[in-house]
């Protein structure tokens, strides 16, 4: 007789024995974690034994040629005006604006220093009264100046009749910090 055959009813009593003991949640348990380890010991083991050569490839690479790096201030930094100048370009702004037919109202001015930069913004509310047909060359000739930078326009028509509009511009101005 064969060995198999001889060992079979063996085999078949035990497993009717952890049946009877584990139940048929327990051997469903039993027979994830024993896929569980498997799956760990053909897969997951050598994916990461060739992570770990890849990178340990990459970070001699790298070591093997070490990059100059020389930190410096942008070119468009060097390019800007200064913050000294906020008044006459504020007054350039603003000249667009009435030149355009555009009355100007109570303007808002507010400062601050973004982080570090070296560089100082001014941010101004100018609230607007004028015709709707010539806010959108107007707001071209404005994104136009050196570092300006629009940041909101909001718009209301007082009556459905009238030409003209309330408008709410806001611009922020850079400038470098000397």
């Amino acid at each position: 007789m064969d060995a198999l055959t001889l060992y079979l009813p063996r085999l078949r009593w035990h497993l009717l024995q952890w049946q009877q003991r584990l139940g048929f949640w327990g051997l469903l348990a039993l027979g994830v974690i024993a896929t569980a380890l498997v799956i760990e010991a053909a897969v997951i083991h050598p994916a990461g034994i060739t992570d770990r050569q890849r990178r340990q490839e990459l970070e001699a690479g790298i070591a093997e040629q070490p990059q100059q790096v020389q930190v410096t201030e942008p070119a468009v930094v060097e390019q800007l005006p200064t913050a000294a100048d906020f008044a006459p370009r504020l007054e350039q702004l603003l000249g667009i604006l009435t030149r355009r037919g555009f009355i100007i109202e109570q303007t808002t001015l507010a400062y601050s220093a973004p982080g570090d930069t070296g560089l100082q913004r001014l941010d101004v509310d100018i609230p607007l009264t004028g015709p709707y047909l010539l806010l959108r060359e107007t707001l071209s000739d404005v994104a136009k100046e050196t570092a300006v930078r629009i940041e909101s326009v909001t718009l209301e028509r007082k009556e459905i009749t009238s030409g003209l509009l309330s408008i709410g511009l806001k611009v922020s101005v850079l400038g470098v910090v000397e």
